[in-house]
């Protein structure tokens, strides 16, 4: 095998290698689930930019579950929640998946007056 040869068939694995790891690489998630809160002690918006403030989310926006008009001193509040998660952050630290997705939904659950953010799985998507 000459030189030329074999450098061209390193070159042509080194590519096929890149091509499939950039077809795996994921650094962006969706995921949409039910929020309640109890905004009798805090209004929603602090909640919301507590959960903004959370490492890797980038975007916050919700939609109202029930037909009722709006009420900010509600016990249980629940909304549609949407979060983009970025994994920017994560990738420089070891990495970034469907794992580190899990421990942001239980950061939100843990943020001061969440009563629940119930995630459907096939609510986790790709972006």
């Amino acid at each position: 095998m000459t030189k030329n040869s074999l450098h061209k068939l390193i070159k042509e694995e080194i590519k096929s290698q890149l091509s499939e790891i950039s077809q795996n690489y994921v650094d962006k998630y969706k995921v949409v689930g039910v929020l309640v809160t109890d905004t009798t002690k805090r209004p929603q918006q602090e909640i919301f930019s507590d959960i903004r403030s959370l490492t890797g989310v980038t975007i916050v926006s919700s939609k109202d579950v029930s037909q009722n008009e709006y009420s900010q001193n509600n016990e249980n509040l629940k909304v549609v929640l949407t979060l983009k998660i970025d994994g920017y952050p994560f990738i420089r630290h070891g990495g970034f998946g469907r794992d580190k997705v899990n421990d942001i939904i239980a950061s939100v659950k843990r943020v001061d007056n969440v009563k629940a953010f119930k995630v459907n799985p096939k609510n986790i998507t790709i972006m």
